[in-house]
């Protein structure tokens, strides 16, 4: 749950089928680019939350995930709802989109069309940080099955969190989160799981 002063934009990854081969859809070379110019159905969206620093909290808190390909509609977005505080102030870049979920969460909101408008307190220099992460971890791992997308989102929301702490800090802090986590499944129901198969 994000609080206080938030952060909200959207940034976007290729689709992938990395691991699949499909006759009716032609391979992509690493590093390609899309057949699309501009946002398109080629351009996975990951909605990004990040927290500015709480002094009730030892770290700022963010949140990744992705709902939707291309620019995200306002029903994409209101899936934000339950990780956001009512009440909080949000910035943004001017997605109308947003407006449904500014209302549903009756948060105070303010509105960055350009980085000319930026000054110490309005900015979005904390996502735009996340997003850069999550770009270059993106390179690293030389692009990422779409289907497993969310689980890659959720790894970049904890490294970024834990950046900048020891690795004894770290395990101890999520031992901590995992404690009270009990869930049971088989693999093969992980590696069935298609979350974009409405796509294929």
């Amino acid at each position: 749950m994000l609080k206080d002063e938030i952060e909200l934009d959207e940034t976007y990854v290729l689709k992938s089928h990395k691991g699949k081969h499909f006759d009716h859809i032609k391979g992509r070379k690493r590093g390609g680019s899309s057949s699309y110019r501009g946002l398109s159905r080629d351009q996975v969206c990951i909605l990004t939350g990040v927290e500015r620093f709480n002094g009730n909290r030892r770290y700022a808190l963010s949140y990744a995930h992705s709902f939707n390909m291309a620019k995200p509609s306002s029903e994409n977005i209101l899936n934000l709802k339950e990780h956001i505080e009512n009440g909080s102030f949000i910035w943004t870049d001017g997605l109308a989109s947003y407006n449904e979920l500014i209302r549903e969460t009756r948060c105070h909101h303010k509105t960055l069309l350009t980085t000319k408008e930026y000054d110490k307190v309005n900015h979005l220099n904390n996502v735009n940080y996340f997003h850069s992460r999550i770009q270059s971890q993106y390179r690293v791992y030389r692009g990422v099955s779409t289907k497993y997308i969310n689980r890659y989102c959720s790894l970049f929301s904890i490294q970024k969190q834990y950046t900048g702490s020891d690795d004894n800090e770290v395990v101890v802090l999520l031992m901590n989160r995992l404690r009270y986590i009990s869930d049971t499944f088989y693999i093969r129901q992980i590696s069935n799981y298609d979350v974009f198969d409405v796509m294929y």
